[in-house]
């Protein structure tokens, strides 16, 4: 007679047996989209996510936040973002080229007047 782990054992190989198991199984073997650029996950590692890795940068169509004009941000230009400036591989564009200078304008404004400020207290 057998004892209950030994039997249960079996039960395990029986059914190890009946269920085919992939060895090499990855998510990431997906056609692209045509007109879609591959991306290189070796330098995307460095991003803490819980997400997966993008496989590939397609072109994603939005409308400016401040402007509402429909722009389109290129596969390319995704590419650049997260792989060569290393952006957070979370974050999407949210203006456009224009916009986007005129909001870098009003932050490097809103600095020099706070450092102007901070100078003025401590002279004090």
């Amino acid at each position: 007679m057998k004892s209950g782990k030994q039997r249960r054992a079996e039960i395990m190989e029986k059914r190890h047996a009946r269920i085919p198991v992939k060895e090499s199984f990855d998510v990431y073997v997906l056609p692209a989209p045509a007109g879609a650029i591959l991306s290189n996950r070796e330098v995307l590692r460095n991003n803490n996510t819980y997400g997966l890795l993008p496989l590939f940068y397609v072109d994603y169509a939005f409308n400016c936040r401040d402007c509402g004009c429909a722009q389109i941000w290129t596969g390319k230009q995704q590419k650049w973002w997260y792989e060569i400036m290393q952006g957070n591989i979370n974050s999407v564009a949210i203006r456009c080229r224009p916009c986007r200078k005129v909001e870098q304008q009003r932050k490097k404004q809103a600095r020099e007047a706070h450092l102007s400020g901070l100078a003025a207290k401590q002279k004090q």
